[in-house]
C-alpha cells in the first residue's frame, strides 16, 4: 500500500547513510523502517541549538567510522532497509503550530505499522508525538529516559515547553501511564505530580544501584507486554553525565555513562520487541558538542539499539 507522511520540508537526498541501509530512496513496499528528523528548538529553556540536531546526525551516519555490526554480532545490513523522510517542516515563531505539524507526521509513521525512529530536536516534539497517539486511537505507555521529569506545569510563559513535556503527554486521554528513568534534576511539586498520576519515577541514583541494567530494562518491558498497549521510548541524552554527553541543551552533572544507557536501552528494546516499536532521541545539540562525542555516542545507541529490536 502506498503511504506519504505530512509536512516535510527537507528530503535528505543523500546517497545513503549508516553502511547503506539508510536512504531516501527505499519505496513503500522495500523499507521495514521510518527515520523522520524534527528541528525544533523554540521551547529550549537554556542552550538552543537543538534544531540543528536531525541534519548534524545525517552528516555524522555518512562518516566511515563505525561499522553496521552491534557488539553482540548482528548485522544491521541483514535486516534493515531505513527510509529517511527527511524533516518535519516546524515554523520556528509558533510552537503549538509546529507540535500539530508533527503530529499530523508522525500519524502517518503509526499508521504505516512500521518501526520508526524519531530524532530532534527539543524534548517539545515527544507532546506531538502522544497527540499522534490520541489521533490513531491507541493506548499508549511512555518510556522516559532523562535526567529531568519535565513535570512543570508552564515554563518561560508556555505550557508547551520542553520542561512540561511529561506534563502535557500524560493529560492525553489515551495515556495509560510512564516511567521515567535517570531523573535527578526536579521539584518536590514533580515528584508529587508523578505519584498521582501513575507515572513511576527511578532516579539516576537508584539505577546506578542496579545489578544489571541490561535486565533491568527488559524487566521493565515485559512487565507491559501483555496490556495491549502501545510503547513509546523517548530517549534525552542528557540522561548521560555531560562527559559523555557535552553537547545536550539542559547537561545535569552526576548522569549515568553511554554503557550503562546502552545496556539499559538494549534491555529494553529487547523486552518489547514483539510489537511495532516507536522510539524518539532528543536535545543533540551540535552547537555545544565541538568534538562530537554526542554525536557519536547517540550513532552508538542508535546501532545497539536497533540490533536489540530485531526478533529472534
Amino acid at each position: 500500500m502506498w503511504y506519504t507522511v505530512k509536512n516535510i520540508d527537507f528530503v535528505c537526498y543523500e546517497p545513503e547513510m549508516l553502511c547503506g541501509i539508510l536512504k531516501r530512496e527505499w519505496m513503500e513496499n522495500k523499507h521495514n523502517y521510518h527515520f523522520l528528523g524534527v528541528p525544533i528548538d523554540i521551547s529550549s529553556s537554556y542552550r538552543s541549538g537543538a534544531r540543528h540536531g536531525p541534519d548534524n546526525f545525517r552528516r555524522i551516519l555518512r562518516s566511515e567510522n563505525f561499522e553496521c555490526i552491534t557488539e553482540t554480532g548482528v548485522s544491521l545490513k541483514d535486516y534493515y532497509k531505513i527510509k529517511d523522510w527527511g524533516n518535519i517542516g516546524v515554523i520556528s515563531t509558533n510552537l503549538r503550530e509546529s507540535l500539530r505539524l508533527i503530529s499530523d507526521g508522525v500519524l502517518d509513521l503509526i499508521l504505516s505499522k512500521v518501526p520508526f525512529l524519531i530524532f530532534g530536536g527539543d524534548h517539545s516534539l515527544t507532546i506531538g508525538i502522544g497527540h499522534a497517539y490520541k489521533e490513531a486511537d491507541l493506548p499508549v505507555y511512555l518510556i522516559y529516559l532523562d535526567a529531568h521529569l519535565d513535570l512543570y506545569n508552564e515554563m518561560m510563559e508556555t505550557n508547551l515547553s520542553h520542561a512540561c513535556t511529561l506534563r502535557r503527554f500524560s493529560e492525553i486521554s489515551n495515556f495509560q501511564g510512564a516511567i521515567v528513568l535517570g531523573y535527578r534534576d526536579f521539584t518536590h511539586e514533580q515528584l508529587a505530580y508523578a505519584k498521582n498520576n501513575n507515572i513511576k519515577v527511578v532516579s539516576t541514583n537508584e539505577l546506578i544501584h542496579q545489578s544489571d541494567l541490561f535486565n533491568f530494562g527488559i524487566e521493565i518491558a515485559q512487565n507491559l507486554r501483555n496490556k495491549n498497549i502501545r510503547i513509546h521510548v523517548s530517549v534525552d541524552l542528557d540522561i548521560l553525565d555531560p562527559s559523555f554527553a557535552p553537547g545536550v541543551g539542559n547537561p545535569v552533572a552526576g548522569g549515568i555513562s553511554t554503557r550503562e544507557l546502552m545496556r539499559l536501552l538494549t534491555g529494553i528494546f529487547q523486552g518489547i520487541n514483539t510489537q511495532i516499536i516507536s522510539w524518539d532521541i532528543v536535545e543533540y545539540n551540535p552547537l555545544y558538542d565541538p568534538v562530537e562525542i554526542t554525536a557519536f555516542t547517540a550513532v552508538k545507541l542508535l546501532l545497539e539499539s536497533l540490533g536489540a529490536q530485531i526478533q529472534q
